[in-house]
This record gives structure tokens, C-alpha cells and sequence, in this order.
């Protein structure tokens, strides 16, 4: 007959009675919430043990024991009936009292990271989920923005020109009032009406502002070629936008220093090929340059910033064309 030694007894023993007192000790209602996208869900406690099922971000799940290894485990199982053991660290503990904070954390923290098409997938469902249980307008405007930073990293993960094939085009088409093609760079990107229309859903709320940067920041489709006014017309539309609508907001030095950034570094590239800025003729084209220069400066020479005569600086430059 088969018999362990005294020292295999004594670890079996000891195995045994870590394992029972930690399923004795876990509270029958703890639970956890996956913070990392495709947690495996293993038949044990051992990075080496079978594989049972991938877990997306943000799976809930009711904890049954743990293993007080070097690293932590936890024996759980899924609301859908799915049992097996996780890696502690890829999960955050979850109470029905602060359950939506604990989502949120993990959300902002993703965001953060940004990720491949895949994870944010994970991360737009899991904000489409909560979302749709929210009741508090401010904490909806809130995961509006959220909704709209993972988008980006959705879009942002599709390999270029590849939006003609799935998964990638199934996504673009259950999201297409959302998606707008940009054919210079052949990638995809939020519409910036989209953005424009929730953030006059959320107007007044505190994540208003933040989504109108969100929309400052990420810019607008196309490419102007060397058509001067052009220049102007965008950068009007999106920071001399934001600072318009906040001029006292929290962006406003970043808004103008952007200003001045793009204005000057359009003007260097079109003195680099005369040729093309030759082609703006004043006699013609200075109305219609105006119709964004001028609400641009505006927009700058009402806020109070630190920034504010590098933007004029820049706009002047321009306006210099038409003197």
C-alpha cells in the first residue's frame, strides 16, 4: 500500500485546513469584479491549471473560497452559473453599497491605459451596461464622456482600411450615427456632430465642459490641402468653439496655447511651399477668412489666460494676409 511521509502529510494537512478555513471565513453576500479584460477562469488555483472560460471586464462575480498562495486566488462563480478560481489582482472587491463607485474606478482606470479593439469593446460594453441603470443626470453625463473616450479607443483599434471587414464593420454599423470615416487617414473616428449633440444633451451638467474638450481635442474629418481660410475654419470650430462656450473653463490655457500651436505651425508649412500660398488671393478670399478669423479672436480676447497673446500672435499672422 501507497503512504505519504510525515512531511507530505503534515503539507497535504496544511493545504487542506488553509483551504477550509478560507471558505469558512469567506462571507456568504463578498463579491469581486473583474478589473482586467479576458480573465481566465481556471479549474484552480495555479496559473498551469485548465482554462474553464475568459472573463470580459466588469464580470461580477459572487466569491465561493480562496487560496492564501504567494499570489491570491479566489474561488468564485459567475451570475451565469460559471465556477472557478481567478487571480486576486485582476479583480477588485465589489459591495452592493459603493458598487457603482467601484465600476466607475475601474472604468476611469481603464481609460487611462487606453487598448486594442478587443479591450475596448470590453470597456464600451461594460459603460453601456451601467450606464443604462443610471438615474442621476450628472452621473450620466459623466458616463456619456466616458462612452465617447471609448469609442476612440474602439475606432483607434481598427487596423487601417479594414473597416470593410468584421468584426470591425459590424461594430461601425450597429454604431453609425456614431462613426465618421476620415479618408485621409484612412481611419475612423467619432463624428464630431455626434460629440455636439451629446454634449447639448448634457449642457449644464459638470462633465459638460469635458466633453466639449473632448471634442476640441479630437478634431475634425478631411484635411484642408493649402486652402488658407480652411485653417482658420477649424481651428475656429473646435477650440475658438470651446472657449466660446467656457470662456472661464478649466481648458481655456489649453485652448489657446493649442491655438497658437496649430495657427503657427500651418503658416510655417504654407511659407515652406509659396507656391501654394500664393494661390490665396486677398481680393477674393479674405471675406470669407474673416468669417473665422475674426469670431477666433474674439473668442481668445475674452478669456483670461496666460496664453492668451501667443494665440493672438498666431491669429494675427493670418490676418496679415488681408492687410
Amino acid at each position: 500500500m501507497y503512504s505519504l511521509s510525515p512531511t507530505s502529510s503534515f503539507k497535504v494537512c496544511a493545504l487542506t485546513v488553509a483551504l477550509t478555513v478560507a471558505r469558512a471565513g469567506a462571507a456568504g453576500d463578498e463579491r469581486r469584479i473583474t478589473k482586467a479584460t479576458n480573465v481566465r477562469l481556471r479549474s484552480a488555483a495555479a496559473t498551469s491549471a485548465s482554462i474553464a472560460a475568459e472573463l470580459p471586464l466588469g464580470t461580477e462575480l459572487a466569491v465561493v473560497g480562496r487560496a492564501n498562495a504567494t499570489d491570491r486566488w479566489y474561488h468564485v462563480r459567475a451570475d451565469d452559473g460559471r465556477d472557478g478560481w481567478v487571480l486576486g489582482r485582476l479583480t477588485a472587491p465589489l459591495s452592493l453599497e459603493r458598487r457603482d463607485q467601484a465600476i466607475e474606478s475601474i472604468i476611469v482606470d481603464r481609460l487611462r491605459g487606453g487598448g486594442d479593439f478587443s479591450s475596448g469593446l470590453q470597456l464600451f460594453d461594460l459603460i453601456e451596461r451601467t450606464a443604462a441603470e443610471l438615474t442621476d443626470r450628472e452621473a450620466q453625463a459623466r458616463f456619456a464622456l466616458y462612452r465617447l473616450r471609448s469609442m476612440t479607443i474602439v475606432f483607434l483599434g481598427i487596423p487601417f482600411r479594414r473597416g470593410e471587414s468584421d468584426p470591425y464593420r459590424r461594430w461601425i454599423r450597429d454604431h453609425r450615427d456614431a462613426a465618421r470615416y476620415d479618408e485621409p487617414g484612412g481611419t475612423w473616428m467619432v463624428d464630431p456632430q455626434y460629440v455636439t449633440g451629446v454634449h447639448d444633451t448634457y449642457r449644464g451638467t459638470a462633465a459638460a465642459e469635458d466633453i466639449a474638450w473632448f471634442l476640441a481635442q479630437h478634431g475634425l474629418y478631411g484635411e484642408c490641402e493649402g486652402d488658407v481660410p480652411c485653417y482658420v475654419d477649424r481651428t475656429n470650430r473646435l477650440e475658438g468653439w470651446y472657449l466660446r462656450t467656457y470662456p472661464g473653463g478649466r481648458h481655456t490655457d489649453d485652448a489657446n496655447g493649442r491655438i497658437a500651436l496649430k495657427l503657427n505651425d500651418y503658416m510655417d508649412n504654407l511659407g515652406r511651399f509659396p507656391s501654394v500660398l500664393a494661390q490665396f488671393d486677398p481680393g477674393t478670399r479674405c471675406g470669407e477668412l474673416r468669417l473665422s478669423l475674426d469670431p477666433l479672436a474674439s473668442a481668445v480676447m475674452a478669456t483670461i489666460s496666460a496664453r492668451k497673446p501667443g494665440a493672438l500672435a498666431a491669429i494675427d499672422r493670418f490676418a496679415q494676409l488681408c492687410r
